[in-house]
């Protein structure tokens, strides 16, 4: 004798559906928010450290050698060999450029300093 209830049975596939319908919502706003500004450095509007690179920008060989997913926004910069001051662009790290340490202020001496 079947003494299951349908009211159970309707609950039961109620909570599942929703459950499942806001897992889903999660994850599209969730890809949704990493780059919905497809604000770059080409575009004006990035001001962060680095550059941004992101869909619809220019897609030079040095870039598409990276075999970053060009479907989404990346923050890099250029790593060029010591010395070499003109950009190079096929030398590209992801991330901003590490920072760069500045030497602490000199300490006065005895020769400078006022005499008596």
């Amino acid at each position: 004798m079947d003494t299951d209830h349908p009211l159970k049975r309707v609950a039961a596939s109620a909570l599942i559906a929703g459950g499942v319908a806001v897992a889903g919502v999660g994850l599209v706003a969730g890809t949704a928010h990493a780059d919905a500004d497809r604000c770059s450095t080409r575009s004006g509007c990035y001001h962060g450290p680095g550059m941004r690179w992101c869909p619809g920008d220019y897609v030079w060989p040095g870039l598409r050698a990276t075999g970053w997913d060009l479907n989404t926004c990346h923050v890099y910069h250029e790593q060029c060999p010591p010395g070499y001051y003109g950009g190079c662009p096929d030398n590209i790290v992801e991330g901003p450029p590490p920072r760069r340490h500045r030497p602490s202020s000199v300490p006065a001496t005895s020769a400078c300093a006022p005499s008596d």
